[in-house]
């Protein structure tokens, strides 16, 4: 889904793109990897090329008619999220967290959910399917930013920076 509003998660990494939806800067050369090998996996050069997102923003989404909002903090390659739904077991508004792990993927980004739990203590949220995000950015500059969940249940995602 394309996304008119700036995204302020920041990428550090040797990929430099200019574009509103992420304010992406070059990391320093001194401290990464800039040669991959040439039989290195795809996963490995992509690791290379974006290793880290720092930022805060606003996420929501939908499975079914159910409307799911996030803020999602990303610190490098890991992360938290809490999550608020309505609920419709228990007819009441429930609040998850989540943690969050960047993942490269040869076709753009990969931040993916694991462990819910009752938002605020560390109990297991066995009902919550976590949630997983895909990101990526086309050739043309248009950008693609979807939620997938563990039971493969997909939405597209309105992203807002939160400063």
């Amino acid at each position: 889904m394309s996304s008119s509003s700036n995204f302020g998660l920041r990428l550090d990494g040797i990929l430099v793109v200019s574009m509103g939806l992420f304010n992406i800067e070059s990391a320093n050369a001194k401290t990464l990897q800039t040669e991959a090998p040439t039989t290195a996996p795809s996963m490995d050069i992509a690791q290379v090329l974006v290793s880290t997102i720092f930022g805060t923003c606003k996420l929501k989404y939908s499975v079914g008619e159910i409307v799911y909002e996030s803020v999602l903090i990303m610190s490098g390659r890991s992360g938290t999220m809490r999550t608020r739904y309505f609920n419709t077991d228990s007819g009441k508004i429930e609040a998850v967290d989540q943690m969050m792990l960047l993942k490269p993927d040869p076709k753009g980004l990969l931040i993916l959910g694991y462990n819910p739990v009752y938002a605020g203590t560390s109990l297991k949220n066995l009902t919550y399917s976590p949630d997983n995000f895909f990101f990526s950015v086309t050739p043309d500059g248009s950008a693609t930013f979807i939620n997938c969940d563990d039971r493969k249940q997909c939405s597209p995602v309105n992203v807002e920076e939160i400063k």
